[in-house]
């Protein structure tokens, strides 16, 4: 399995009407007899999926969305995709985890009142600016940030979700011919699936 840092899933699609998506979580319910509920959150993390099946209905993007399925072997290979919804950290969202004392993950906080949960960015986009300390490198494939000195405070930028397709098969058809002579497409499910970095 490999993954392709470049290019980026078609933004063409995924900027496009109809893409649609975002971030899950898995939860575990038990109901007792009582109707009262156990609920035990399984993932710390979210998972995002997304389906591009009504956004690329026209030739071209549907061209380039199949040239792209191709290069990606169906869901052996992973991708970047850039989630419209979410791609960007601004003052006060960005944060790190600390790996040891030289190497800090990319972190956004989503914060609600007194209440925070911290999502680790693996796949940040050229620049990154981070605040604190002196930078020796950033690993934009990983989102590990490396320190030559100083401990790293703060951090700016934009990122993608590393992705992959959630199906070997691709099923479009026809819809109508226009009166240009192009053709309308449509397609059963192109399902898209966060991977862990």
């Amino acid at each position: 399995m490999a993954f392709l840092e470049t290019p980026r899933f078609p933004e063409c699609v995924s900027a496009a009407a109809g893409w649609t998506g975002g971030p899950g979580y898995q939860t575990d319910i038990v109901v007792v007899e009582s109707g009262r509920e156990h609920r035990n959150q399984v993932w710390s993390y979210p998972r995002h999926q997304y389906d591009a099946s009504h956004a690329a209905s026209l030739a071209p993007e549907a061209n380039l969305l199949l040239d792209f399925w191709h290069v990606a072997a169906g869901m052996a290979n992973g991708f970047r995709v850039k989630d419209w919804f979410d791609h960007t950290v601004e003052a006060g969202d960005g944060e790190f985890d600390m790996i040891d004392a030289t190497h800090f993950q990319l972190v956004k906080v989503y914060v609600v009142g007194a209440s925070e949960r911290r999502r680790p960015i693996s796949k940040p986009i050229d620049p990154v600016a981070v605040s604190g300390g002196t930078v020796a490198s950033i690993n934009y494939a990983t989102g590990v940030v490396t320190m030559s000195s100083g401990t790293p405070t703060a951090w700016t930028g934009e990122f993608d979700v590393p992705c992959r397709f959630g199906a070997d098969q691709m099923t479009r058809r026809v819809v109508t011919p226009k009166s240009d002579g192009s053709l309308l497409f449509d397609w059963d499910s192109i399902p898209i699936i966060e991977v862990r970095i």
